[in-house]
This record gives C-alpha cells, structure tokens and sequence, in this order.
C-alpha cells in the first residue's frame, strides 16, 4: 500500500517539476534578452551636442524657411486677403516679419543692411512691394541674411551685448535671435489661419 502511495507522488510530483524547469528558463530567457537589449542601447552613444550657433541657425532657418515657403505657395490672387478687416493682409504679414528681421540683424551687424523702408520702418508698403515675386525675394532675404550673420559671427557673438532696435536697452545677441524666430513664429500660426480660411493647407502640414 505504501509503494503505490510514493509511485502516485512520483507521478505527481513529476509534472511540477517539469513547469518549474520550464518557468525557470523563461524567466532566464527574457533576463538574457532585457541585459541584451539594453546593453545595445547604451552602447549607441547620442550624438554630440551642436554649437550655440548651430542650434540657434536651426531655430532661425526652420520658421523664417516656413514663411518662405508659404510666400512662394501661397496664390497670388489671395495675396492681399484678410481674415478681419483691421488685420494685416497675407503680404503685408510677410513684408512685416521681413523687416523686424531686418531690424534685429542691423542692430546685430552694426551696420545698415537690407532695404531702406522708408518712414515705416517695420512696414513695407505694398506700393514698392508689389508682386508676388518681389514679397517672395524680400523673406527670402532676410532669413538669408540673418543665417549668414549667425554663421559669421559663431558663437563668441551670440554673447556679445547690442543695444535693442527698440527703446534704450542693451541685451545680448543670442536674446535678439530669440525674439526674431519667436516674431515670426506668431505671424507664421497667423498665416495658417489665413490658409485653412481659404480651405488650403500650409507647405509644413502637408503629408510628405
């Protein structure tokens, strides 16, 4: 009676150790995977980080690049379109962004550059600007000409201290890029206004 009871145990006792074996090679198996994995990872060292100039070339060339190609997309016929009357038009919010461009590299260059504007200085008129190719040539030369300014001057200049185009305050030259890409950025959310108004879809939300 006894040797049935153990061979019953025995036979029991059997397939729990099986799964127990099996259990234990899973786990050692996924530990082996989870170390490889991440020994992988680590291994793939991230890139070096850009100079200060580098970084903020990017920043100036990715919105002011934006806004070119909005220029050179949008319909000429809709040029002079206006969501609220009391707004600017689609030219006019490039002529504007173009020349507090113009403003903020001046003030960084110390010298006159780009175009005399006349009394509005942060306004072209249309009269001068009066095409589609012309508004199209007037941002691409400012965001031209600031990408050449940040290149020349690397980064020693952005720690230089310029006085502000506005009012009588001195600032460092890495805020007045900042401020630049964060003008035209707003005017760059207004234009995507003045597309969907029209039932288009700006250049950088198209599926590429």
């Amino acid at each position: 009676m006894s040797k049935s009871v153990v061979q019953v145990g025995h036979a029991i006792a059997r397939p729990v150790a099986i799964r127990s074996v099996r259990t234990a090679l899973a786990g050692a198996a996924l530990l082996i995977a989870a170390v490889a994995f991440s020994s992988s990872v680590q291994a793939q060292s991230p890139k070096p980080a850009k100079s200060r100039a580098e970084e903020t070339l990017d920043e100036w060339n990715d919105i002011g690049n934006r806004l070119v190609d909005m220029a050179k997309d949008f319909p000429e016929d809709k040029y002079d379109f206006r969501v609220q009357k009391d707004q600017r038009t689609f030219a006019q919010n490039l002529l504007h962004a173009a020349a507090v461009d113009y403003e903020l590299i001046r003030s960084i260059a110390g010298t006159k550059m780009g175009p005399d504007f006349g009394k509005d200085v942060e306004n072209p008129s249309r009269d001068v600007y009066k095409t589609k190719a012309d508004v199209v040539k007037l941002i691409q030369q400012a965001v031209t000409d600031g990408a050449d300014l940040i290149k020349k001057q690397g980064d020693a200049g952005l720690d230089k201290t310029v006085k502000l185009p506005w009012g009588n305050e001195l600032a460092h030259v890495s805020y007045l890029w900042m401020i630049g890409a964060e003008h035209s950025g707003e005017h760059y959310g207004q234009l995507v206004v003045y597309y969907r108004a029209n039932n288009m879809i700006p250049p950088a939300s198209r599926p590429h």
